[in-house]
């Protein structure tokens, strides 16, 4: 009967020791994702190189949670896209409008980056187009996971 009672009182133990660290370990992984960060620090260049292919995301001018930048997209052996966004950051996310000429016609396009680190990794996920515009379907599924990540960079591209 103690062997008993020791066991369960053992299993008890640690199932609240897993429980305790679990809890401190979203606990700290939630204050690290609700900090605060300085809008101001996030102006600048961010690069990306993928094998010919290169990407800029330039953030130019923030007032509160209003961001305007540029972006642009020069493949290898594409046509590139260059253009301005306006958008918003809140919560670790920069979320806008991408106003861009490709193929000589200009185009609009909703555009979602993640602050990762000292960059920002891009989002992607299913589209439509709504009066010209092309538009996540549901913003909730927007996937950083393979996105094109930007590093923050001293100076911009010409």
């Amino acid at each position: 009967m103690n062997i008993k009672h020791n066991i369960l009182g053992l299993t008890i133990l640690t199932c609240a020791m897993a429980s305790c660290t679990e809890s401190r370990n979203k606990s700290e992984a939630n204050k690290a994702s609700n900090q605060i960060i300085n809008k101001d620090s996030i102006k600048g260049c961010y690069l990306c190189t993928v094998n010919r292919d290169t990407f800029q995301l330039a953030i130019r001018k923030v007032e509160g949670e209003n961001i305007e930048g540029s972006l642009l997209y020069n493949f290898a052996e594409k046509d590139d896209s260059k253009g301005n966004f306006k958008g918003t950051f809140a919560e670790g996310k920069l979320n806008g409008e991408y106003r861009f000429q490709a193929e000589g016609k200009e185009s609009i396009r909703q555009v979602a980056f993640k602050k990762e680190g000292d960059g920002f990794v891009e989002g992607f996920g299913e589209v439509k187009e709504v009066d010209g515009m092309e538009t996540f379907i549901d913003t909730s599924k927007i996937s950083f996971t393979n996105g094109i990540k930007f590093t923050k960079m001293d100076t911009c591209l010409p």
